[in-house]
This record gives structure tokens, C-alpha cells and sequence, in this order.
């Protein structure tokens, strides 16, 4: 698992009208090319409804590793310490999006990232049963940071998910969501290190929209 950025420079950082401009990455596609996902909102809860209409209509198999749910990101504002678990938000929302945008999905965990890796080979034992799932998904934190300037509050969460494809494609998607919050705002640190984490799964359900097509498979 490629190793965390837990602080660094903030990505720039646009804010107007009580309103956070959240930038979704350039993501890998089947076709070798490259999509960004910009999406513009308030900082409110992501309402996941807008998406899957209709839902893809593949079986898909979310795995969740025990270093992805367990991740707890820590961050300092105001001098009082804040423990945002980012894992468990990220595999609550990803059963949430990922149901709304596929026909159907299910969820084991896994104790870590290389046993949900070993499930794919033919040889291990749970492969029978991987086989009954159009795409088995694995997510991943590749980047979290958090920086205070002038008693704003940045958040920023990356993370991907890889789908696996039956006949060994994959394609891999990822999701970036930023939000900033003042001393005196309504939203707290915690609440908006909660909503980073949706625009970021946000940015991912556009990244599988424009890819559609490339989910739905002539064999399947």
C-alpha cells in the first residue's frame, strides 16, 4: 500500500459565497485516457440519488481492507486535537453511493489490502465465490491533509477505488473532495472532514458515470 501524505500543501482552495469548490483528479480509464470529475456545492451532505439512474446493471462485490476501515487521520485546530476516522466514514458512504449506482452490491471485509488482492487469484479459496461478482471493488487512502490559516480549517481527502473485472481488466477511478470552514462558521472540523470524504466518493460516482459503457461487459 503506497504510503499516506498526512500533511503537505493544501490544494488551492476556492471560496465564495459559503460555497466550496471540490476538484475531482484525473482518473485512469479503460481507454488509457485521463477524466476530471469538478463538481461545485455547499457544505451540506452529498445526496447520492442524483446518480445511477438507471443503476449499471453489474454484481459487484466491495471489499473492505482492515487498514482502510480503521484509518483515523489526526489534525490539530484551535489546540484541540481532532480524530476524524476517515475509514470508517469512507466505507459507510462508499455501501451508500455504490448501492445506489450498481444493480447490486455487497460488502465483505477483509483483513487487509494483499489477502482482498489474494482473493482474485484462481488459486485461493474464496476465488469460486469472487467469480459470482461482475467487479469486485478495493478501496484505498492515498492522500489525506489538513492545514489552518487564518483560523480556516482546510480539509483534503484522496483515496481510489479499483474495479476488477472478471476477465482481468480493471479500471481504477479516483475521488479528491476539499472543504475549508471558519473559526466562526457553522460547520465544525469534524463535520467537515465527514463531508470531504462525500464530495470525495461524490467524485468518484461521476468518474463511473462517464465511464458507464465500460462496465457492462458482452459476457456478463
Amino acid at each position: 500500500m503506497k504510503r499516506m501524505m498526512c500533511m503537505g500543501v493544501l490544494l488551492a482552495l476556492i471560496v465564495a459565497g459559503g460555497c466550496a469548490e471540490i476538484i475531482g483528479p484525473e482518473q485512469k480509464t479503460l481507454g488509457g485516457g485521463n477524466v476530471v470529475d469538478t463538481a461545485k456545492g455547499p457544505l451540506t451532505p452529498v445526496d447520492y440519488s442524483q446518480y445511477g439512474k438507471p443503476p449499471i446493471p453489474v454484481r459487484v462485490l466491495l471489499l473492505i481492507p482492515d487498514e482502510f476501515s480503521h484509518y483515523t487521520y489526526m489534525s490539530t485546530y484551535n489546540g484541540r486535537q481532532i480524530q476524524n476516522p476517515l475509514g470508517r466514514d469512507a466505507e459507510n458512504e462508499l455501501r451508500k453511493a455504490l448501492r445506489v449506482e450498481f444493480e447490486s452490491l455487497e460488502v465483505w471485509p477483509v483483513r487487509s489490502e494483499t489477502k482482498a488482492i489474494e482473493m482474485l487469484s484462481p488459486s485461493d479459496p474464496y476465488n469460486s465465490e469472487i467469480r459470482n461478482y461482475d467487479y469486485v471493488v478495493i478501496p484505498e487512502f492515498i492522500h489525506v491533509e489538513s492545514s489552518v490559516n487564518n483560523d480556516k480549517y482546510s480539509f483534503g481527502v484522496d483515496f481510489w477505488t479499483r474495479f476488477y473485472a472478471k476477465d482481468e481488466s480493471s479500471i481504477t477511478i479516483k475521488g479528491h473532495g476539499e472543504t475549508m470552514t471558519g473559526k466562526y462558521a457553522a460547520s465544525t472540523p469534524e463535520n467537515s472532514a465527514r463531508l470531504t470524504v462525500q464530495y470525495a466518493v461524490s467524485a468518484i460516482l461521476d468518474g463511473i458515470e462517464k465511464k458507464r459503457g465500460a462496465f457492462v461487459h458482452s459476457d456478463f
